[in-house]
């Protein structure tokens, strides 16, 4: 009997309702999962875990957040009783994702709620609640945010001490400890503590251009102009309104002082002409100007927040417009020319023609869909997510790379940057980092393609009681397909046999990776043509009786079903690089230092030696 069908025998209609939604939730019909969460909550208000499905979903997240903590005794109730598994995520502060599971995760969830909407008075209170901040690096977090909120920098500084080396919250961490000590006038330090903040941001993270920024402001204080201008160059490149990055850039290429508000004392260039003095302002709280400039004191010292200058911005629309800014990425303008050349690397490639087919299919439609939407019409939404089935050495990655420089080149995704992961870098050693490790790397992902490659080791037939990390990695997955379908492509790849295991193991998966391609092994023909590319490539040629005893191998491992246990083109690339070894040994032993043909040419000794490795044993 299943756990749903238990419910109706033995739990409230609300339980009933409860289990359905997971049962939703699992096979990825998030609408139906949102229904029967709905109905669970309102038979029974107080059920925390039906709220946590609403969560999941970011359906009401605010009202979600507040009623879990409100019944916070009864969070995880369900879960325990029906041993189903099921957590979300929250955002610590504005850019730190965490999963959200334990009483201890919703605690912190419901402190970073109130700072978010910035309710001091609700978030001393959520504060109080939290686990102690000198045992849980993530309170001293929010107590830091808290700080920054009242810009005491002071406390700031205190908050965030011992955090810089935290793998989640050390970048952000950095920020806030070199912003504050820029703001003290303590330039020297921030300058070590952004420096190693920026080292340790990756490119695609959002704080990157603020850590920039503030770095510049610790150089320009200190007269080092030629280390700031490249640093707000490209905080301007980035983002062209970004605080007041325009105005200092005009000031330090006219030899202009900025005034101590973050204005001009004498005309602005560009974009930033009639907007009249800048607020000095970090998103998403405005903060104040700096102290007058001088040599940093050796001793940090106290000093009381500086008062905020009137007209000033608005805290809360800053707030804003971080959290737009995270969520709402600018959209490319597509690229002609780079889409034509990625077709014509394409058509280059060996063989593969039902694959070179599907993909040309694929950059039609959404060529066309782009049209549509310049003239008005209608158009269906590109596919984002893909499944390529395939043994290995079929190119599959290869093609990956290609359609994420075709999505690119049509201004449907920000970058073609491909990032390579298998099941170890999504499952995490325990339950709950698993969630935290995949949306990590999903994060890093974002305005590009993630490629899971062997993608069903995410469901390991192995496990007696079932595989729970993979599940959990798969669901973070399904859901961050959905949420970030227009920043992301996801192309799943592996095996056929194994694909198929995957795909049919979880309902949600065939309803989001609808599109499918078929990497078929390559024939000796097209090996052997394959070999003759790489061997160009390196500058090599086969002679004569090398090519046609190739073409003799190619076509034995064919016929003998090898092909596709020996890695297809892996194998040819294996081969030709062994016969390039044996041919080396034999020209050291030359009497004479050989010639150019020589040193340049495969022969057909170099490849029996070179086969006879790799097929021994094999007859």
């Amino acid at each position: 009997m299943g756990q749903t069908e238990r419910g109706a025998r033995t739990g409230s209609p609300a339980e009933l309702a409860w289990l359905r939604g997971m049962d939703a939730y699992v096979a990825g019909e998030y609408g139906q999962a949102e229904v029967q969460f709905r109905a669970a909550v309102e038979a029974d208000p107080g059920m925390a875990d039906a709220w946590l499905g609403l969560h999941a979903l970011k359906v009401e997240v605010a009202t979600a957040v507040v009623a879990m903590h409100t019944h916070r005794e009864r969070f995880g109730e369900q879960r325990a009783k029906y041993g189903r598994p099921l957590n979300s995520w929250y955002w610590l502060g504005w850019w730190v994702q965490l999963v959200l599971e334990t009483p201890r995760d919703l605690a912190l969830a419901h402190a970073s709620h109130w700072l978010d909407g910035r309710h001091l008075p609700e978030l001393d209170a959520a504060l109080s609640l939290c686990p102690p901040a000198e045992q849980d690096a993530a309170t001293r977090f929010l107590l830091a945010c808290r700080a920054y909120l009242g810009k005491d920098w002071q406390q700031l500084l205190r908050h965030t001490a011992g955090l810089d080396d935290d793998a989640l919250l050390g970048v952000e961490a950095g920020l806030f400890a070199g912003m504050a000590r820029v703001r003290l006038g303590l330039y020297a330090k921030a300058e070590q503590v952004l420096a190693t903040a920026l080292v340790r941001c990756r490119s695609e993270h959002p704080q990157r251009k603020e850590l920039r920024y503030w770095l510049a402001r610790a150089y320009e204080e200190t007269g080092r102009t030629p280390a700031a201008l490249p640093l707000y160059r490209a905080v301007h490149q980035a983002d062209p309104s970004f605080m007041d990055t325009a105005a200092r850039l005009s000031s330090l290429a006219a030899g202009e002082p900025l005034d101590e508000y973050g204005g001009m004392t004498a005309r602005l260039a560009g974009p930033v002409v009639g907007r009249g003095p800048l607020p000095d302002v970090l998103p998403p709280i405005p903060a104040t100007a700096p102290p007058p400039a001088g040599p940093p004191p050796a001793v940090e010292t106290e000093r009381e927040p500086e008062p905020v200058p009137d007209g000033e911005a608005d805290p809360q629309a800053d707030v804003d417009a971080r959290a737009a800014d995270r969520a709402a990425p600018m959209r490319p303008a597509a690229a002609p020319e780079e889409l034509a050349l990625v077709l014509a690397e394409l058509e280059s490639m060996v063989g593969l023609e039902p694959v070179k087919r599907q993909v040309r299919a694929l950059s039609a439609q959404m060529r066309m869909a782009r049209l549509r939407e310049a003239q008005g019409l209608p158009a269906q939404a590109p596919k984002r997510h893909f499944v390529f089935s395939g043994p290995s050495g079929t190119g599959k990655t290869t093609v990956a790379r290609l359609l994420g420089r075709v999505f690119a080149a049509l201004g449907l995704l920000e970058s073609d940057r491909l990032v390579e992961a298998q099941r170890s870098d999504l499952v995490g050693e325990y339950l709950g980092q698993t969630a935290v490790k995949t949306s990590e790397l999903i994060d890093s992902a974002l305005g590009g393609v993630l490629f899971v490659d062997e993608a069903y080791g995410l469901t390991n037939v192995g496990y007696s009681k079932g595989d729970a990390y993979g599940d959990e990695a798969l669901q973070v997955l399904l859901k961050r397909a959905e949420d970030d379908r227009d920043r992301l492509v996801i192309i799943l790849a592996g095996y056929p046999e194994g694909m198929d295991r995957l795909l049919t193991s979880n309902p949600g998966l065939m309803s989001r990776f609808t599109t499918r391609v078929e990497f078929p092994s390559y024939g000796a023909e097209d090996l052997a043509r394959i070999a003759e590319v790489m061997a160009a490539a390196g500058g090599d040629v086969w002679d004569e009786d090398a090519a046609a005893e190739l073409r003799s191998i190619t076509g034995h491992v064919r016929e003998q079903g090898w092909i596709d246990e020996l890695g297809n083109a892996r194998f040819v690339r294996t081969l030709y690089e062994k016969c390039c070894m044996y041919r080396d040994v034999r020209l050291v032993e030359l009497p004479e230092g050989p010639d150019l043909a020589e040193l340049t040419t495969l022969r057909l000794s170099d490849l029996f030696q070179a086969y006879g490795d790799l097929a021994d044993g094999r007859g």
